[in-house]
């Protein structure tokens, strides 16, 4: 991950270095280096190539575009801007990501639909389920992996919507050790699975902006359920509580305060694939995503962006989680911290889209993350 991060800003430094020594050249056909950089950074998207090394993928190349939209009518002011990713990458092994998230504002906000679609094949470290899960159980799983899903939300009342989605995870050819660690914790869906289930959600939404809020209240509770009936290899549901508050503390700055509470619980035929995972970009981000994973997933976090410039700032960040088997049994799990810092720079001053740089560090592990948008 370090690698990642590392030479993504080195590809991204690279080219706007270029684009600054063209400057004479692309006069003279018409193009000016405002052009060029707008090209990659402009009001209604972004693009960012990268580059990357990773012992388990080797080289990779890839790109991600971002696309902003307001769908409200002529002088309507309360329609927040919509937006809509896209990215791909690939490496030298052959391994491959696909995959479209989005989150779109209808006119008035009379709906909310937001969801992603894509297709992976691409490797994942496994550590073990629950307690038994340690660094030194490391093992690379590959797998294939059709994924889908949506919710369409209508509002109910200001702020609030409510409404009805679909999952479908599809995964196969999965590849692990024969004595590995996957086969050892007999975790189930190691043949492949195919999740396919019905969501139920209602969401509060009253954030200034949704890619870098600054005050506001989000709460969504989502309720799934797979089973065979409905084309899943297994039966099981599935229930998401994600809460966050944003605060600016005072009020001749623009410094922001957030926190957030965040619950994944799964009951029933689980695959090793739905489990609650602890890490990632988003949340305990001083662990590798999955490091540690089970039924039950609670975590909790707060942030301190500090603005030093129009458009820079820093972040630091802290948190504790932990994954169990059951709810009771959180009562003998210990709680794993997480803490570190990061660097914010606001690339789209139109639409308030900050990139972000994040070193986050957690028992025995430290990771680093180059993302477009805040974590949470």
């Amino acid at each position: 991950m370090i690698n990642k991060a590392l030479l993504l800003i080195l590809f991204l430094t690279t080219f706007k270095v270029t684009a600054s020594e063209l400057i004479d050249s692309t006069q003279k056909s018409g193009l000016s280096n405002a052009k060029i950089v707008k090209f990659f950074t402009g009001d209604k998207y972004l693009i960012a190539p990268f580059t990357f090394y990773m012992p388990e993928t080797s080289w990779v190349l890839g790109v991600g575009v971002k696309r902003f939209a307001n769908f409200g009518g002529q002088g309507d002011t309360l329609t927040r801007v919509s937006n809509m990713a896209i990215f791909a990458q690939y490496s030298i092994n052959k391994q491959f990501i696909l995959e479209n998230n989005y989150q779109i504002f209808t006119n008035k906000e009379k709906y909310l639909i937001f969801g992603a679609w894509g297709f992976n094949r691409f490797p994942i470290l496994f550590y073990g389920v629950g307690k038994e899960a340690k660094l030194e159980n490391e093992e690379g799983i590959n797998f294939d992996l059709i994924r889908f899903e949506n919710l369409t939300l209508r509002k109910i009342r200001p702020n609030t919507f409510a409404g009805l989605g679909y999952r479908y995870w599809n995964t196969y050819n999965v590849t692990a050790g024969e004595k590995g660690t996957l086969l050892k914790s007999k975790g189930l869906g190691t043949n492949g699975s195919v999740i396919s289930g019905i969501n139920a959600a209602i969401l509060f939404d009253s954030r200034d902006n949704v890619l870098t809020p600054t005050k506001g209240t989000y709460l969504q509770l989502e309720y799934s359920i797979h089973n065979s009936f409905i084309g899943s290899t297994h039966d099981f549901d599935r229930y998401v509580v994600d809460f966050r508050k944003y605060y600016r503390p005072f009020r001749n700055r623009k410094d922001v305060f957030a926190a957030q509470f965040y619950s994944y619980i799964t009951e029933g035929d689980v695959p090793f694939t739905e489990l609650g995972l602890l890490g990632g970009d988003m949340i305990m981000r001083g662990y590798y995503q999955g490091s540690f994973r089970d039924k039950y997933f609670l975590a909790g976090q707060g942030e301190y962006r500090l603005n030093v410039a129009p458009r820079w700032g820093f972040t630091g960040f802290l948190g504790v989680g932990s994954v169990s088997n059951s709810l009771k049994d959180f009562s003998e799990t210990k709680l794993l911290p997480s803490y570190g810092g990061g660097l914010r720079f606001k690339i789209n001053r139109k639409e308030n889209v900050n990139v972000r740089i994040d070193y986050g560090f957690g028992n025995g592990q430290q990771n680093l993350y180059f993302f477009i948008a805040e974590a949470f």
